[in-house]
C-alpha cells in the first residue's frame, strides 16, 4: 500500500464532535463524504485506514439506520474497509446485512497489486524470482529508477523478454542502469552494442571483437564515401559549434530517421562522434578540426581528443557502423540486422 501524501486524511471527521447542537444531518452528510474519499483514495496506508476505522466506529453510535445504511452501500465493494465498520452496521442494522456480506466476497486484491503502491514495495517486486507478467508491465510503465535498477539486475527478468527493450533504451539516458546491465551475462552482442557508451575499455573491446566476428560472415558491408561538399558541411558545421546542424547533417548522411535523437556533446557519449566519423569513413585529419571547434569539452584536456582519435583508430568502419546503429536504435541503408 502506498504512504499517503495527508497521514491523517479523515481528518475533517473532528468536526463531527461539535455536532450534538442536534445537527445530525451533518454529521451523517460529513461520514458519508469521508467514506467516499476513503473508497476512492488511489491507495490506502495502514495508518490511513486505522485512522479511518477509529473515527468512523467512534461516530456509527451517533447515526441513524439510513445512514448506517447508506455507509454500507459506499464501503462494503471496497476492499480495504476495515471489517469492525461493517460488523458494526450489519449489527445494528439488518436491512444493511446484504450489503456487508457482499463485503466478504469481494476478491482482496493481488499481494502483488498491493505492493506497486509504493517505492518499498515496488523495489521488492522487481527483485522477486517470479516476476509476474502483468505486475513487470506495472513496475515498467512507472519509470522509476530504483525499481528499473532492480529489474536490471534480475535475472528472472531474461534478456530475451519482449519488455527487456525498454531498459535498454532507458539506459541510453541513464549510464548507471547500463552499467548494470553490462554486468549481466545473458546479453546478446546487438544488447552489449547498445550498451557501448556505458562499458569501461576492457568491455568495448570484447563488444568490439564479438561484432567483428559477427561481421566477418557477411557477404557485404555497407560502407560510405563521402564528397567533398559532404566532408565540407560537417566541417563547418563544427566551425559555428552548432551541435544541432552537426546532427542533422549524420543524420542526413547516414539515411536515419529525423527525429534520430544523436546528443553526441552530453557527457558520455562523446565516443558516438567519433564512432560516426569513423563509420563515415572521415579521415582523423578532418575529424580533429570537428573535434577541435565543435566544443572545448572534446579538445581540451588533451587526452580528451587523443581518446577519440584512439577511437577512431581501434574500430575498423563496419563495427563503428553497427554500433553507432544500435546506439541510436535507427538502421542505415544496410537494412540487415545482426543475429
Amino acid at each position: 500500500m502506498a504512504s499517503s501524501a495527508n497521514p491523517d486524511p479523515w481528518s475533517d471527521l473532528s468536526n463531527l464532535a461539535s455536532s450534538d447542537s442536534g445537527n445530525a444531518d451533518a454529521r451523517a452528510a460529513l461520514l458519508k463524504v469521508n467514506a467516499q474519499m476513503f473508497v476512492a483514495a488511489p491507495a490506502r496506508d495502514r495508518e490511513s485506514i486505522e485512522t479511518f476505522e477509529a473515527l468512523v466506529l467512534g461516530f456509527l453510535p451517533r447515526t441513524d439506520v439510513g445512514t448506517r445504511r447508506e455507509l454500507a452501500r459506499i464501503l462494503a465493494p471496497c476492499p480495504d474497509t476495515p471489517a469492525s465498520i461493517l460488523d458494526y452496521i450489519a449489527r445494528h442494522s439488518h436491512d444493511a446485512r446484504d450489503a456487508t456480506r457482499q463485503h466478504a466476497k469481494q476478491p482482496s486484491p493481488a499481494p502483488g497489486r498491493r505492493l506497486l503502491a509504493t517505492s518499498a514495495g515496488r523495489l521488492h517486486l522487481a527483485s522477486q524470482s517470479d516476476l509476474d507478467p502483468d505486475i513487470l508491465q506495472d513496475l515498467l510503465v512507472l519509470g522509476e529508477d530504483a525499481a528499473e535498477d532492480a529489474l536490471a539486475a534480475n535475472p528472472a527478468f531474461p534478456s530475451t523478454h519482449p519488455a527487456f527493450g525498454k531498459l535498454l533504451r532507458r539506459a541510453h539516458h541513464r549510464p548507471g542502469l547500463g552499467r548494470i546491465l553490462l554486468d549481466r551475462t545473458d546479453l546478446a552482442v546487438t544488447d552489449e552494442a547498445a550498451l557501448y557508451l556505458m562499458a569501461n575499455a576492457e568491455r568495448r573491446r570484447s563488444i568490439r571483437e564479438r561484432l567483428g566476428t559477427l561481421l566477418a560472415h557477411r557477404r557485404v558491408n555497407l560502407s560510405f564515401t563521402l564528397s567533398e561538399p559532404d566532408i565540407g558541411g560537417l566541417v563547418a558545421a563544427g566551425l559555428t559549434g552548432d551541435p544541432g546542424q552537426l546532427e542533422s547533417r549524420l543524420t542526413a548522411l547516414f539515411g536515419f530517421p529525423a527525429a534520430t535523437e544523436w546528443r553526441v556533446l552530453e557527457i558520455g557519449r562523446h565516443r558516438l562522434l567519433a564512432l560516426a566519423l569513423t563509420a563515415l569513413g572521415m579521415t582523423r585529419k578532418d575529424a580533429i578540426r570537428i573535434f577541435l571547434t565543435l566544443h572545448p569539452a572534446l579538445s581540451y584536456p588533451l587526452s580528451a581528443i587523443r581518446g577519440l582519435l584512439r577511437e577512431m583508430r581501434d574500430v575498423p568502419p563496419p563495427v563503428a557502423l553497427v554500433l553507432v546503429e544500435s546506439i541510436l536504435g535507427a538502421k542505415t541503408l544496410s537494412g540487415e540486422a545482426l543475429a
